[in-house]
């Protein structure tokens, strides 16, 4: 699966990024202000910062200078720099669903936790492969088999001995919605349910018969990286993936979350609720 960013070029492009802005910010300049003295424009600033563009080596040699960085921190950053430019990464706004799908490799496979939302479907890296391929089917994919193949290398990431942290919180809604055979679907929640008990992974279920105090009406991942300790949210639509770098509306974002989590069933719960809707799906099939 070569082509896309791996997880250390992912986590190298954020540490870079958040190192240049807090520099920016110790020189006590806007970043318009670095813009101007560096003949960028702000925009370009803000993408580097954010992670949303690679700079090149020496736009990262030149920016260092002009922030007066010291020969340790400049040397230690022009390393990462050249860790995160050492593949290609793409933005996966507006882009065919397999690049999405690379895109969610790389930066689940850098995170040490992922807190995820989803309204409608089963998380991707939790997907049987004819789920998988029944949703990406439906979402147009123009390589299918590219698709499917990179939605599983998202679970390979789950269930490594060091992978991330998982909090997982669907509403009941998503156990019901079905893609597939109701033998396919009752398989689909079998492996669910295994998932569901593995050291890494918190699976919660916000039950229909429960009034609610907040809602969602896109796919929310807040990812955490420890390197350095800080937050990245993705929110995403059917055409667009929203990567959101800035600290206050990620931690908005992040409490969004726990307001629908403190809303669901216990861990115990919740999967018994998910037994239920195994043995609904094994009855009628």
């Amino acid at each position: 699966m070569a082509g896309f960013a791996e997880p250390e070029q992912v986590a190298a492009r954020h540490e870079l990024g958040a190192e240049l802005r807090q520099l920016r910010e110790q020189a006590g300049l806007s970043g318009q202000g670095l813009a101007d003295l560096l003949g960028w424009s702000q925009s370009k600033v803000s993408r580097i910062e954010q992670a949303k563009t690679l700079p090149s080596l020496d736009d990262v040699g030149t920016a260092l200078a002009a922030l007066g960085a010291s020969d340790s921190t400049s040397a230690r950053l022009l390393e990462l720099a050249a860790v995160a430019t050492s593949g290609s990464w793409r933005n996966s706004t507006g882009v065919g669903l397999t690049r999405r799908q690379q895109d969610f490799v790389a930066l689940e496979g850098s995170a040490v936790e992922i807190c995820h939302y989803n309204p409608v479907l089963l998380p991707g890296y939790m997907q049987t492969e004819d789920y998988a391929r029944s949703v990406i089917r439906m979402a147009g994919a123009a390589n299918e088999e590219r698709a499917v193949e990179y939605r599983m290398a998202r679970r390979s990431t789950m269930l490594r001995e060091d992978g991330p942290q998982y909090r997982v919180t669907l509403p009941e809604a998503v156990l019901r919605w079905r893609p597939v055979p109701v033998d396919q679907m009752a398989e689909q929640l079998r492996k669910l349910a295994e998932y569901a008990t593995l050291p890494n992974v918190e699976l919660r279920i916000i039950s229909l018969d429960r009034e609610q105090s907040s809602f969602m009406q896109h796919p929310l991942m807040v990812f955490r990286y420890t390197s350095p300790d800080t937050l990245r949210a993705l929110v995403e639509t059917t055409t667009q993936d929203h990567h959101i770098t800035e600290a206050a509306p990620t931690e908005q974002l992040l409490r969004n979350f726990e307001q629908l989590t403190s809303s669901a069933l216990s861990l115990d719960d919740s999967l018994a609720l998910l037994r239920k809707a195994i043995d609904a799906f094994a009855g009628a099939s």
